[in-house]
């Protein structure tokens, strides 16, 4: 690992103005603007009659393995409307930004999740857009300043004391600087966000034709990402790695598996024995990487360099632990927005009733008090609540996709890219969608994740030959204590 390629590491900037600070990295003209990316982030350009198409990142075809960008994009350049471009990505997976120019305006998608973020802002009358604020700011000067909103953040308990802190997708620290929320596209004529998805109504379907549509697609997803990438699992205790594993079946010896060992975690912790005794059983090449070693200083202050949000005493210590293990050029699984198909915020699988923003800041008390944060989270409730925005479905689904995956671990794939790429099977709308017309029944915490459990046992049933995220001693302890007491009449333990 070289640290002269670390700055900025697969990260872009698109502007109207010559950055000479970045002349060592690949750059092209795109209309007006100059496109300047980082060496190690894939682009992909198609120049039509009707547009020309550019693409950040990676794109696969879980259906079509043969299918490339460039049939991809041509796709799009050929028919470069908003509603047709959204159905060719409808079924695609990959981590990714994709501009449309057209002679009119320049359409600007992020992927499913948003998982390759970017930031814009207006200077003089014409959009700057980055992969992030400090990049950005290479061409808009002044406006990334420490103003309002990002001192009310950090000066907020949960900005000084959260090691994962974070703040809804669409808005940023910056009062006139602006980020793209997943299922929106930005028109460069009008400035403005508009939704594509959902666009059409919310139906719950047939649970085994679901379950099989499911099963298929994710174990594609994963077949197909072995042919275009060298990837590497990391796996855990949890349903999420678990339900990947599942699907790794029939390309496993062609796949790195590895578990992190971060924080305070011994090789007794769950997260480290369970998949441990998974191998023994399953046999999937698995290493252990210690990411509590101390980060070189150089390493540290690169990454923190890297974004306005760095969270260099968490996430970075980690990030260094995988430069010291993982392969060059691999690229890592990760088990992220399988979250949203898992009634994350209403784990009963019952729905409550939400009313305004304030019900909503309620998912995430410590926002309580920020005034950006609040506004953004009223914005985004009247937006939704709008039965012609929502389709039908669930709204706390939707607030997970969109306001907390959207934001949290899109920072975070942003973070690690001074480490590796990142392919996120979940990180696609159609498995998404699929999951979302299942009854909630099926898919939260009352019936053990039925879904999860019914995908595992038609891929690998192996991979539940160890419990999903077995309680700890203390935890075990715990719940024997609440029992007992529950069983002499006591209705309350305080601990």
């Amino acid at each position: 690992m070289h640290m002269d390629n670390l700055k900025f590491r697969r990260q872009f900037l698109l502007t109207t103005l010559p950055i000479t600070t970045l002349e060592a990295w690949n750059h092209q003209s795109f209309g007006q603007h100059t496109l300047y990316s980082h060496p190690d982030l894939k682009t992909y350009t198609v120049k039509g009659e009707k547009a020309t198409v550019l693409l950040l990142g990676h794109v696969l075809d879980p259906k079509n393995a043969s299918r490339t960008e460039t049939d991809i994009l041509t796709t799009i350049a050929d028919n470069p409307i908003p509603k047709h471009i959204a159905e060719t990505l409808y079924g695609l997976s990959g981590r990714f930004v994709l501009m449309v120019k057209t002679a009119e305006r320049i359409l600007f998608f992020n992927y499913a999740c948003g998982l390759r973020s970017f930031f814009y802002a207006e200077d003089q009358g014409k959009i700057q857009l980055a992969s992030q604020p400090l990049l950005l700011k290479l061409a808009v000067g002044d406006m990334v300043a420490k103003g309002e909103q990002y001192h009310s953040f950090f000066e907020s308990d949960y900005g000084k004391n959260s090691k994962e802190n974070w703040f809804p997708s669409g808005t940023s620290l910056y009062e006139h600087v602006y980020h793209l929320v997943p299922n929106h596209y930005l028109d460069s004529n009008t400035l403005e966000q508009q939704r594509y998805w959902p666009n059409e109504a919310h139906a719950i379907n047939d649970y085994k034709s679901s379950l099989d549509k499911f099963t298929s697609l994710l174990q594609s997803i994963l077949v197909v990402g072995t042919k275009k990438h060298s990837l590497a699992l990391g796996v855990t205790a949890g349903f999420d790695s678990r339900i990947i594993l599942s699907a790794c079946k029939p390309v496993k010896n062609d796949m790195q598996f590895y578990t992190l060992k971060y924080r305070d975690m011994t090789n007794a912790s769950r997260d480290i024995s369970v998949p441990a005794k998974l191998n023994k059983i399953m046999h999937f090449n698995h290493q252990v990487m210690d990411c509590q070693i101390p980060v070189d200083k150089e390493f540290a202050k690169i990454y923190e360099q890297n974004s306005d949000m760095a969270h260099l005493d968490d996430w970075g210590f980690i990030a260094y632990g995988i430069s010291q293990n993982l392969k060059e050029g691999s690229v890592a699984i990760k088990g992220s927005c399988s979250e949203t198909g898992k009634c994350y915020f209403y784990r009963s699988g019952k729905h409550p009733e939400i009313n305004s923003g304030a019900d909503m800041l309620a998912y995430n008390p410590n926002w309580k008090g920020i005034p950006f944060i609040e506004k953004r989270m009223h914005d985004w409730f009247n937006e939704i609540n709008d039965p012609k925005a929502n389709f039908g479905y669930p709204i706390l689904d939707l607030f997970h996709w969109e306001v907390s995956t959207g934001s949290w671990q899109t920072q975070n794939q942003l973070e690690w890219d001074i480490v590796h790429d990142t392919f996120t099977p979940f990180n696609n709308r159609e498995l998404l969608d699929i999951m979302l017309r299942i009854d909630p029944k099926y898919r939260s915490k009352p019936n053990n994740y039925q879904l999860y459990r019914d995908t595992i046992h038609k891929l690998w049933p192996e991979v539940l030959s160890q419990p999903v995220n077995p309680p700890s001693a203390k935890e075990w302890a715990k719940t024997v204590v609440k029992a007992t007491l529950a069983k002499l009449g006591v209705e309350k333990y305080n601990h």
